[in-house]
């Protein structure tokens, strides 16, 4: 079933009949992310009734005039109606706009994209912003003479603007990233920043201690993981076994723990047959080490064997 714009407009404006909700219900049930998609127009709907600060419409310039206008300005019910529909049908072709909350702050901008699709942010300096929904990006309205700094929550790509003389820098989660003119791709979650080269180099590194860090070229793929503060990595993603990992350290840690870690650090499956053998613990440094070299050290020390089966590593 394809949804209906008026059907959505109705529901929206609490002018649902009983026909109207049956629709809707079907449309629903049909697909979960239908209800997903459905709460995000709402939240949207009703951040608009509740007028926030300043509504940026991404588009082309004079339609994105236009429209502003019409919407801060006051209409009859009906012609509101309409408005609000015609918006619906632009948000589910999503061809024509989106939209952005942005902080009315006069030293800094809050950017945060919450349609399900990428939206496009331009900063002072040229560099364009491509950020997925759900993430924020906070910058200055005008950069410091000494670099460009901005902060990134959830996942962005970003096209920077060439400038030899002023760095510019991406905090995300725990890491720093430095540039002076590339492309690349950011994810920042409550476990892991991630960091994908597309153009340039890029110099990605902790915040806490900018001396770990790791410089990554066209198509280098790097990540940080919190727990592990400093282990940083340098990977091709085509490649997720042969890789070596900078730094791992462990102390009286559950082999469990250990093999948790390595199988998200290495996008693989490891299991431990034995479920007394997953409470071995162990202290241990892994340096400039590949998965396979690291298995074969903890199945040295703890006297396990390790067998591959079905993109499973085995740990007996």
């Amino acid at each position: 079933m394809k949804v209906n714009t008026q059907l959505l407009t109705d529901y929206l404006n609490n002018k649902c009949d009983k026909e109207t909700k049956r629709k809707l219900n079907t449309w629903l049930h049909e697909d979960p992310k239908n209800q997903k998609y459905l709460n995000e127009l709402k939240i949207y709907w009703d951040a608009k009734e509740s007028k926030p600060t300043k509504l940026e419409f991404d588009s082309k310039t004079g339609f994105q005039n236009l429209l502003a206008k019409k919407l801060h300005r006051q209409k009859q019910n009906r012609k509101r109606t309409l408005r609000y529909a015609a918006l619906i049908a632009a948000l589910i072709s999503t061809s024509l706009f989106g939209y952005l909350f942005i902080s009315n702050e006069n030293t800094d901008q809050k950017v945060v994209n919450m349609l399900p699709i990428e939206k496009t942010v331009l900063l002072p300096d040229g560099t364009s912003i491509s950020l997925t929904r759900g993430s924020t990006i906070e910058y200055p309205n005008k950069f410091s003479k000494q670099e460009r700094l901005v902060k990134l929550s959830g996942e962005a790509f970003f096209n920077v603007a060439k400038n030899k003389e002023k760095p510019f820098i991406i905090l995300a989660g725990k890491t720093r990233t430095k540039v002076l003119g590339t492309s690349f791709r950011i994810k920042e979650t409550e476990k892991r920043t991630t960091i994908e080269v597309q153009t340039g180099i890029v110099e990605f590194m902790e915040q806490e201690n900018t001396a770990n860090k790791i410089k990554l070229e066209k198509n280098d793929y790097a990540q940080f993981v919190n727990n592990q503060k400093a282990v940083l990595k340098n990977i091709s993603q085509s490649d997720t076994v042969d890789f070596a990992v900078k730094l791992l350290k462990y102390k009286n840690e559950r082999l469990e723990v250990i093999c948790k870690d390595l199988s998200e650090l290495f996008n693989t499956t490891i299991q431990i047959q034995n479920e007394s053998k997953s409470q071995l613990s162990i202290t241990a440094v892994f340096e400039e080490q590949n998965l396979e070299s690291i298995i074969k050290s903890l199945c040295f020390t703890l006297n396990l064997e390790y067998e591959q089966k079905n993109n499973i590593l085995l740990l007996k």
